[in-house]
């Protein structure tokens, strides 16, 4: 056990409080705590951190995975201290944020730089260790590098934490910050790993690519990937790069501005045929810097319009009837705002058909209409679905045919990244970004009804593809891996099957709806995505146990809670207390960040520095409620 052991033990009757989970969010609890604790003349207390990675980064920072995993956030955005003038119930605790630390540390960052996630673990890390060691010797921290296996009411009524291989703790105070936990396989899972295993084949299931050994894929075997989201692009570095490939630039072609890559394999790689229910990779970000787009400020989808509908009646709200359509007029403005001011001549674009067009309601027959009118050319019309699902009912004569035409499309969507002030594309992109707030408070508010649940998944996913992709450098590696023949794509919507031959020779077997006359197989199957948190299907034995215990419950939809389950864990959001079987919410346990995933929204978003980060404050204020359920007299403000 690593600990950090004050000048003195703590009082016996020091409360003790428990914190499970050592990611960002666990840490900033742990800060707010002490923060709270330091402020308060003689107060003890015992605070321990159970975590097996270390903490302050956690799993998904874990400082020893591979240089070549980045952050999908600008190096200028990341903290992991909230700002000198946030909005905090106690004393401040401010700190260097990440390019200040790596100025001291001798690395020089560009705040549009992506870093190496290893590099934010190794910032976290030394974050929680500062806050640590500035804590009075009154307060004690210790640290379990272990899992949390289990939570009871012990019969003091305290709160027992079972822990994997140390022995138990019991807590005053428990917070449950556990990230990102595994899911439970499904059926499907279940039956390609028993086939796998069966015929000596490779089955890489979900999971973080950096906890994969991807060994067993062979050198210039083909091997089926699954998914063409973030974690795929984690997975193409690792098989590449991560085996000695390298990139090199070419020329600058038209607009691309040298940004277009050659690539130089090692020989050591797997040729990846990739697949995924789009058939093409999320969009690019748009360049930061020099350049970039000014940030988007929401006009249909703006405070005015949230405050009505956050003062609606709890589940009265539709989000596919009422909140998507603001949403997608809030994109088509700023998608012909830019094309009025940079498109093509022959579209009669203008302020005043930006006026018509904002106030005709999305989807009707008037705007269909007075876009038909105003700008003649379909490819320059906003078109969500085109947006969305860029291979939807194209069929391909042959895989040649079909990966020319996703080239194509990577080209183009990378140019757009690059040059983004005169993109429509990445201007609609901008302003989905720009409403995930507003929604992340709409889903807050419980006004709601149960049908959103679904919807919102659907939403997720197309702000992911659209809003929340790869650096354009990602696109481009991608790009020059189609190229040199390392990545084939198969096209949209994938059916993988298990089958063997006469012989008993098993593969993979693989179509999609862009080819449905081919039928690829391989020995190799990675499905090279994060499941999202689903508390109904959890495979981690501490959430599991709290909802088969009573403790806790999952979270459903609609206004008496009697909708689908929506895969979160059951929470008060005015102070984060766990609500049992029956719905009462306990003074002594709480819960933090993505296992709120579905009552909250867009949870894995992190700190980002000089915006007041919703994490601080949330961190905040179960630091208080823990606190107070101690009699421990909070700071004051």
């Amino acid at each position: 056990m690593s600990a950090r052991l004050p000048h003195r033990p703590a009082a016996p009757d020091a409360p003790v409080l428990a914190v499970v989970g050592a990611g960002p969010r666990g840490a900033a609890v742990v800060a707010r705590l002490l923060a709270h604790l330091s402020a308060a003349a003689g107060a003890r207390a015992e605070i321990h951190v159970v975590d097996p990675h270390p903490p302050g980064a956690g799993r998904v920072w874990d400082p020893g995975q591979s240089p070549l995993l980045l952050m999908n956030t600008l190096a200028g955005h990341a903290t992991a201290f909230p700002d000198a003038d946030a909005r905090l119930t106690g004393p401040p605790s401010p700190g260097p944020p990440l390019r200040a630390w790596a100025q001291r540390q001798g690395i020089a960052l560009d705040a549009d730089d992506y870093p190496a996630r290893a590099l934010m673990g190794r910032y976290l890390s030394w974050a929680y260790r500062r806050t640590v060691a500035g804590a009075p010797p009154e307060i004690r921290v210790v640290h379990h590098p272990t899992r949390a296996t289990g939570l009871l009411r012990a019969p003091d009524g305290r709160l027992r934490v079972t822990l994997a291989d140390t022995p138990e703790l019991t807590a005053d105070a428990v917070v449950l910050a556990t990230g990102h936990t595994d899911r439970a396989p499904s059926r499907s899972d279940t039956v390609l790993a028993a086939h796998a295993a069966r015929h000596g084949l490779v089955h890489l299931p979900t999971g973080h690519a950096q906890e994969r050994d991807t060994s067993a894929l062979r050198p210039g075997e083909e091997v089926v990937v699954r998914g063409l989201g973030m974690g795929f692009f984690d997975q193409l570095a690792l098989v590449t790069e991560g085996r000695g490939g390298s990139f090199a630039p070419l020329p600058a072609v038209g607009g691309a501005g040298g940004s277009r890559l050659r690539y130089v394999p090692s020989g050591r790689e797997p040729r990846l045929l990739v697949t995924s229910g789009r058939g093409v990779p999320y969009l690019a970000r748009a360049r930061a810097g020099a350049g970039a787009l000014p940030p988007h400020r929401p006009v249909v989808l703006d405070d005015a319009a949230v405050a009505r509908l956050t003062a609606s009646a709890p589940g009265s709200v539709s989000f596919g009837g009422t909140v998507l359509p603001l949403i997608l007029k809030e994109a088509g403005v700023a998608w012909y705002r830019i094309l009025a001011e940079h498109g093509d001549t022959s579209t009669g674009a203008d302020a005043a058909f930006l006026a018509d067009y904002a106030a005709a309601p999305s989807g009707s027959r008037a705007e269909r209409e007075l876009v038909a009118a105003t700008v003649p050319d379909p490819a320059h019309r906003f078109d969500v679905r085109r947006i969305d699902r860029p291979l939807s009912g194209r069929i391909f004569r042959d895989g040649e045919e079909l990966n020319a035409w996703v080239r194509r499309w990577l080209a183009a969507d990378l140019a757009a990244a690059l040059a983004p002030r005169t993109s429509p594309l990445k201007a609609a992109a901008a302003a989905v970004a720009a409403v995930k707030g507003p929604v992340r408070r709409l889903a807050a508010a419980g006004v709601l009804d149960a049908a959103s649940v679904a919807e919102l998944r659907e939403f997720r996913s197309f702000g992911a593809h659209v809003a929340s992709g790869p650096p354009a450098s990602r696109a481009a590696e991608l790009l020059a891996l189609a190229e040199a023949g390392v990545v084939e794509f198969l096209g949209s919507d994938p059916v993988v099957e298990a089958v063997a031959d006469g012989a008993g020779t098993g593969r993979f077997a693989v179509r999609t709806a862009s080819l449905p006359e081919r039928t690829v197989t391989a020995r190799g199957l990675v499905d090279a995505w994060l499941p999202a948190a689903d508390l109904t299907r959890t495979a981690d034995p501490l959430l599991a146990g709290l909802v088969h215990s009573g403790t806790a419950r999952p979270h459903r939809a609609g206004a008496a809670g009697d909708g689908p389950p929506t895969g979160a864990l059951d929470v008060d959001l005015t102070d984060f207390r766990v609500r049992d079987h029956a719905g009462r919410p306990a003074d002594d346990l709480f819960a933090f960040g993505i296992p709120l995933e579905g009552l909250e929204w867009n949870t894995a978003i992190g700190a980002r520095a000089g915006s007041d980060a919703a994490l601080f404050r949330q961190a905040d204020r179960i630091a208080h409620g823990m606190l107070r359920r101690c009699a421990v007299p909070p700071a004051p403000v």
